[in-house]
């Protein structure tokens, strides 16, 4: 079974987006709001990193605020998960959605990995690579 990190905005901000993802039978889900020691950052930083290396397929929803965590995530993922530096990532699918700002990393972003702008579009490209 295919492990996959849930990164980025906390449920509480995104209308719990990542409970439609946890239904899917076919993957192990790693949430850190829920699968990690969240009172310090000398608990969930290890924890959170260890998972990230562990999982198989990262799905990132850095939403429309700031998400500063999510992008280390991201970049470790990357550095994990890939063979040389600037390679795209078949198992990184980040969700940008069309509101985010600013615009102007957004070509930056497509290069790592499966960008799609709805979580609907994360469910279908996790089926793919289930």
């Amino acid at each position: 079974m295919k492990k996959v990190y849930l990164a980025g905005q906390p449920n509480q901000y995104d209308n719990d987006w990542k409970d439609e993802f946890i239904k899917i039978e076919e993957f192990e889900f790693y949430d850190p709001e829920i699968d990690s020691d969240q009172t310090s950052s000398k608990t969930f930083f290890p924890q959170d990193l260890v998972a990230v290396q562990n999982s198989n397929i990262l799905v990132a929803n850095p939403g429309i605020a700031t998400s500063e965590a999510t992008w280390v995530e991201v970049g470790y993922f990357l550095a994990t998960h890939t063979k040389n530096a600037g390679d795209t990532c078949e198992n990184l699918i980040i969700v940008w959605k069309d509101e985010r700002e600013p615009k102007w990393p957004i070509e930056f972003i497509r290069k790592t990995g499966h960008l799609v702008t709805t979580l609907e579009e994360v469910r279908s490209k996790l089926k793919t690579l289930a």
